[in-house]
């Protein structure tokens, strides 16, 4: 978690106004703030977390864009499952041998 100080010490100069908005946002539902960063390709995103209810209120993506939110967890947005970046057949062999791989080997062999 990091305190609004360290958010904007850490983000990117394009982030900076939409965090700051996040904080006072987050401030006016009457609750302490802090952010939770998330290092994707482009960047970073960061979580807008409302401490005492426990929950996201804002993002700010890796391009700087806010985005209010309204009764997600925190960490919900961001875990959302991508759509497949592969034709479904490839995709149900990958998951097979990840199954695969995954069994318990027998001990005694």
């Amino acid at each position: 978690m990091l305190t609004t100080a360290k958010a904007l010490e850490i983000a990117a100069r394009h982030q900076r106004a939409a965090l700051l908005d996040a904080s006072a946002y987050a401030a006016g539902l009457g609750e302490p703030v802090a952010f939770l960063r998330h290092r994707v390709a482009g960047g970073a995103r960061f979580e807008a977390i409302a401490l005492d209810s426990a929950r996201a209120c804002a993002f700010v993506d890796e391009h700087g864009a806010l985005r209010y939110t309204a009764g997600e967890r925190a960490g919900e947005a961001f875990r959302r499952p991508a759509p497949p970046r592969f034709r479904t057949a490839m995709h149900r062999r990958a998951e097979a041998a990840l199954v695969a791989a995954a069994r318990p080997r027998d001990a005694a062999a």
